[in-house]
This record gives C-alpha cells, structure tokens and sequence, in this order.
C-alpha cells in the first residue's frame, strides 16, 4: 500500500471518517483528566479496602489472609449489632425530619410575601456553617455546667438537659442536630422544584372550588415528587455514613450506646489498629448503600416513567 506524499490530498472518505473521530473522542479526552482523578481517589482505594477485608493488617507487621474471618468476627463482635441497629435508626429519623421539615419549609416559603428572602437567607443559614462547627457550637451550647440552653432551662425551673447520661436525650440531642444542619440541603432541592410548578394549575384548581390542601395533594405533591425522592436519595446517603454529629458529641456513648458503624470502623482502625477489621465494616456499609439507594432510584425511576409508559 503505498503512502501518502506530503502534497497529496487526504481522499474525502478518510478525511471525515478522521473528522469524526477526533469529534467524538475530543469530549472524552476533555474529561479524562477528571475520570483518572477519580480512579486514583475512589477506585483504587475501594478496591485495597476490598482486598484489605480478607486480611489481618496491623502495623509492624505483614498482611496474613484470613478469608472471612473478619466478616465473621464482625458479625460476633458485641458492639456490632448495637451499631448497625443504632445506624439504621439515626437514618431512618433523621431522613424523615431533614425531608419533612424541607419540604414544609419549600411550601411555605413558595409564596410570595413581604419577608420571603430574609425568611429563605434564615433557613439556609445552617448548611452555611461547616457541620464541625456548629456541633462543637451546639455542643458547648447544651453543656450542663456552662452552656447556655441549660442555663436559661434552669433560671426558668425546668429540667436540664442531661444529654450526657440519659441516652433518651442524648438520642434526642444528636437527630435534631442533625435535622438541623442538613435540612436546609433537602430543602434547597424541593424548593427549587416546587416554584416550577405551574401557577396555572393552582388557579385552576381554586376555580374548581379546591381547598389550600386538596391542591396541594393533587398538584404539588406528585409533580415534586420526584425531588422529594432525590432529595431523599442524598439524606439517607450522607445520614448512613455520618461520622462526626456522634463523635464530636458522645464518641459513641454513654457506653456504647450510640456507636454507628462509622464510629466502630474509626475506633477499630485509628484506635486499635485492626485495618482489616475495620475494612470489612468498610464493605459491608458500602454495600447496604448500594442496595438501599438502589431501591430508591428503582422506585424514583417506576414513578417517573411507569406512569408515562402505562399512558402510552
């Protein structure tokens, strides 16, 4: 096959045939950056606490593979069910308060009157504070000895918060805390989606003779719908894997009774050094993300386009 000479022309067919391929790979070659970014960041490491989880690794010494020796451990260790019982219900609460606080946040805030914006700058303040903070705030806040809130409770003759000994309150302690810093997020998503909703709808409906909660059941509710679940997607996310609201304020007590999974991995790698231990906590709690996400996108995706396609 001879070649091309520097004053041939490329004939037309190989030209765009070349045109298109660089026009194709330019997109990809723009993002690589990013994506090998990622894989350097997330990726491997996923895959060396997934190795990680099949060996005892300790410090001094080599890594020994133990198969699933951790697993098993994990599941007889005494702390675990406390924790995974305790994770799951911080999440379960605090989803359901950072959800429904922003959504009746984004309805009330929806209509137009004279101290809206200031209103909106108020409830967004929170998510402008970084979470260490404001625990360390809150914390100093509800101390029995110096904290303010404690203070006033008692010049006003009511009963202190004892949040350091009474796992009833230090429960109640640590979930409105919680509500409180992220709530602003789901309430920023469902916001944003209710004031697309058609104003139209509404006028028809109050023409019709609906109430203020009839428009609000049959319109506003399922055409935000699927923000409520992305909004929801995103709490039980960060609420699963939530590290420092428990461990700023309790390190995982009174005795145990608060540790989430997040806390026991920290405390078995960074305390007792148990790096495999710790990793196969590490997976397990990565793949109960997976499933319980991935049952709410299923359930996103079937309202989304179910519907649609049953209209078809």
């Amino acid at each position: 096959m001879n070649r091309l000479s520097k004053g041939d022309r490329v004939p037309d067919g190989l030209s765009f045939r070349l045109t298109r391929l660089w026009r194709h790979s330019f997109p990809n070659l723009l993002i690589l950056p990013a994506t090998l970014f990622l894989v350097v960041l997330i990726l491997l490491p996923a895959i060396r606490t997934v190795i990680m989880s099949f060996h005892e690794v300790t410090h001094g010494l080599d890594d020994v593979f133990v198969g699933f020796n951790n697993y098993a451990r994990m599941v007889q260790h005494r702390a675990f069910g406390t924790a995974f019982w305790n994770t799951l219900f911080f999440t379960a609460t605090t989803v359901i308060g950072e959800v429904g606080l922003g959504l009746a946040a984004a309805v009330l805030l929806s209509t137009r009157f004279r101290a809206q914006k200031l209103l909106i700058s108020l409830v967004m303040v929170p998510y402008a504070v970084s979470e260490v903070v404001a625990i360390i705030i809150w914390r100093y806040m509800v101390e029995p000895r110096v904290g303010i809130i404690n203070f006033l409770l008692m010049n006003m003759g009511i009963e202190q918060i004892q949040w350091a000994t009474q796992i009833n309150q230090t429960w109640m302690l640590i979930i409105i805390l919680r509500i409180w810093v992220r709530f602003p997020f789901s309430f920023l998503i469902i916001y944003s989606s209710l004031i697309g909703v058609p104003k139209d709808l509404y006028e028809s409906a109050f023409i019709d003779g609906a109430t203020n909660w009839q428009a609000f059941r049959r319109i506003s509710l399922p055409l935000v719908g699927p923000a409520i679940n992305v909004a929801s997607i995103f709490a039980f996310m960060f609420a699963f894997r939530n590290f420092a609201t428990v461990w700023i304020l309790t390190r995982g007590g009174p005795v145990g009774q608060t540790e989430l999974l997040s806390t026991m991995l920290y405390r078995q790698a960074f305390r007792h050094w148990r790096f495999g231990f710790a990793s196969a906590i590490a997976v397990v709690m990565t793949v109960l993300t997976f499933v319980i996400a991935a049952y709410y996108v299923r359930g996103m995706f079937h309202s989304m386009f179910g519907q649609r396609r049953m209209g078809e």
